[in-house]
């Protein structure tokens, strides 16, 4: 590795291809480079084989179809229902039938994040993915960090019973009794070509002269400091793992190595800078929808299928992604020549587009397009670049409709407010459509986490007036479309976690720091946005500057006015318990409470809010040095969540409040509080 790396030095020095890592200050040579490789690899034709990747990730349980906007003329904008997972299985069914047809052998691969984010995964957990995915006929899914969002035994349950392999290759389970059994978690998968699919095989040995091929899984490094339960797993460094793998499959004498992450865009495109011998990276975590979506109003990402030299300045990385929540598929041609190097690699992301349409966000049904003005609008929709119009698979809807929706419409309990127009959340402003001010679904949460930890009830435990409100945009799993919101919206799709709130005094120096840190985090191209922060009672305007980095200046509401935060003041903050113990690139919070704190969490028993003292947080460290934080509370030693009569979604609680108590509330416009200039 250390050779790789002189020689990777070296190269960048006199000019060639080679490239740095594409977030630090060299990031237009690595663009510079990557634009001369992709011109270098389009312009070679002379493949001797090729390979089908149809792609997936970050589905999170999202199986009915998601509500869209499309634009088909200027200013012009139909409403409609995009994705589900019916119409995955429909895309992914022809896209292996157009690769057969073709004689090309077929992959059909998940990035991770196949948990969390409906009301189906409320009910039905990590029951339903093992259905519906294993109907699927995946080769093969990263290990995402949802994945651990319901505890160990549960994803114990999940590897052992799908029907394709789990991959995580710098994940060392043998010291956790949950999971070192679990022989379909595992680091790598190796196949042999029969026809135009791939056998899974435990050897090389087994190929009996077929072509050979392996995928391995790479997830999170810092996984413990965003999973609050990793038991005794170690996670090992996405690099110096990847490289380790790539080398021993390489002596193995697998000549065709596909990577599988869950890193995000941003550290896909570093491993692919860093690592030699990896042809192609398929990713997950950062919800990248690469290429031109403006039509259906989530913006334009990075190009599909970039193009990465490796530090070695011969390989050629591959990176792909496919988006979010089972919108759209991914289909990429690798071609390589006889030496086995790839040589082109041609796709594109496909959003998967229904045949309703309404004029109205509220989506009426005798409102529906019909006759000529829905032919119409079917033209011009199956014209749209990276679009095309799929009917659900019938099975898989069935199955969908007879045995999982009864029990989620039943789940949606009283209606609680209405809305005449979507109210969207994105996680970085400036994105999906945004503008600077970014999620307006956000700035209205962080209001009412606010405004129910400032009620008497409330108040008799805290012992004191909150001023401030802060949540991160993961926290928020969807946005609330027009129409009637019933409890179930906010429980099931909006909140779905379990998301005590935690009240506690950090300084304005804290505070400042927490905000730099976490906006800095998410600026650089393709970075995780899940930890940028939206706020109540304090506004501010971040600034990028050249590096990547945030300068950000804070104001207060405090005695009826906007004041400059004071760095030598104590501010009284209200945050979920996950971000409170340091979670998600939120360690600022973790280190104030690391000698002593005076937080209380707060959960509902029996309805009724109740206090939790917390000493202080501690952080420590595995075998391998990563961080994990620990809350330390005040004779408790088990979190009483999902015993009977407790109710952790204390942040859903305060939004169905807030929203029952101001029926006008989306008819009025609610001040921006934050801003970032990009």
């Amino acid at each position: 590795m250390l050779t790789a790396r002189l020689t990777f030095g070296l190269l960048l020095i006199v000019g060639l291809t080679a490239c740095t890592r594409p977030a630090g200050p060299d990031a237009a040579v690595h663009d510079a480079a990557v634009r001369v490789a992709a011109n270098n690899v389009a312009a070679s034709t002379d493949a001797d084989w090729q390979l089908a990747i149809i792609h997936i990730n970050d589905t999170h349980s999202q199986f009915d179809p998601s509500p869209a906007k499309v634009e088909l003329a200027p200013g012009e904008a139909l409403y409609t229902f995009i994705g589900g997972h019916p119409r995955l299985l429909t895309k992914a069914r022809q896209l292996q039938q157009r690769a057969q047809a073709a004689g090309t052998p077929s992959l059909f691969l998940h990035g991770g994040d196949a948990f969390k984010g409906s009301a189906y995964f409320e009910l039905f957990e990590h029951q339903i993915n093992i259905d519906i995915l294993n109907r699927m006929q995946l080769d093969a899914m990263a290990l995402g960090n949802h994945e651990f969002d319901i505890g160990l035994p549960k994803l114990a349950q999940f590897a052992s019973e799908i029907n394709f392999p789990l991959l995580a290759a710098n994940v060392d389970t043998r010291a956790e009794p949950l999971l070192a059994g679990v022989t379909n978690l595992k680091p790598y998968q190796l196949y042999r070509q029969q026809g135009e699919r791939w056998q899974p095989i435990a050897a090389v040995e087994q190929a009996e002269g077929a072509r050979l091929l392996a995928i391995f899984g790479v997830a999170l490094e810092d996984m413990r400091t965003m999973v609050p339960d990793t038991g005794a797993l170690e996670f090992s460094a996405e690099i110096t793992s990847a490289q380790q793998t790539v080398d021993h499959l390489t002596a193995l004498g697998v000549p065709h190595i596909i990577a599988l992450t869950h890193l995000g865009h941003q550290r896909d495109l570093n491993l692919a800078t860093w690592v030699n011998g990896i042809d192609v990276i398929v990713g997950g975590h950062s919800h990248s929808l690469l290429g031109d979506f403006r039509h259906w109003y989530l913006g334009q990402q990075p190009p599909y299928a970039q193009q990465v030299p490796n530090p070695d300045g011969q390989g050629i990385t591959c990176v792909v992604q496919a988006g979010q929540y089972a919108q759209a598929i991914g289909a990429l041609t690798v071609s390589f020549n006889l030496a086995g190097q790839v040589t082109a690699c041609q796709g594109q992301n496909t959003l998967l587009a229904g045949r309703d349409y309404y004029p109205s966000a509220l989506r009426r049904a005798d409102a529906k397009l019909t006759g000529l003005a829905l032919s119409r609008t079917l033209q011009q929709v199956q014209q749209l670049a990276n679009t095309a119009i799929v009917d659900e698979d019938p099975l898989l809807r069935e199955v969908l409709d007879t045995v999982y929706l009864p029990a989620v419409q039943q789940a949606y309990g009283t209606a609680i407010s209405s809305t005449e127009r979507s109210i969207a959340h994105v996680r970085l402003p400036g994105t999906g459509g945004s503008d600077q001010h970014g999620s307006e679904l956000a700035g209205h949460i962080a209001d009412a986490m606010l405004n129910y930890v400032n009620t008497p009830a409330v108040q008799a435990l805290v012992a004191g007036p909150v001023q401030l409100s802060l949540i991160g945009a993961g926290n928020i799993r969807s946005h609330l479309e027009a129409g009637t919101i019933y409890e179930g919206h906010i429980r099931l799709e909006v909140l779905p976690f379990d998301t005590p709130l935690s009240v506690l005094t950090v300084s304005g120096a804290d505070l400042l720091a927490l905000l730099q840190q976490t906006i800095s985090a998410t600026l650089p191209p393709g970075a995780h946005a899940g930890k940028f922060p939206y706020g109540s009672g304090l506004r501010y305007v971040a600034r990028q500057e050249d590096d990547y980095s945030a300068s950000v200046a804070v104001e207060v509401w405090q005695e009826q006015s906007w004041q400059a935060l004071d760095p030598q003041r104590e501010y009284r903050l209200v945050t979920t318990n996950y971000l409170a113990n340091g979670n998600d690139g939120w360690q600022q919070l973790q280190q104030a409470q690391a000698e002593q704190t005076d937080r209380r969490d707060i959960i509902l028993l029996n309805g009724q809010p109740k206090a939790f003292v917390v000493e202080r947080v501690t952080a420590s460290l595995d075998s391998r040095g990563q961080p994990a934080f620990t809350p330390l509370y005040q004779g408790l030693t088990q979190w009483p969540c999902g015993e009977p009569g407790v109710d952790c979604k204390t942040a859903a609680q305060a939004v169905i409040d807030h929203l029952q108590a101001q029926p006008d509330l989306w008819q009025r416009t609610r001040p921006a509080t934050v801003t970032l200039y990009r």
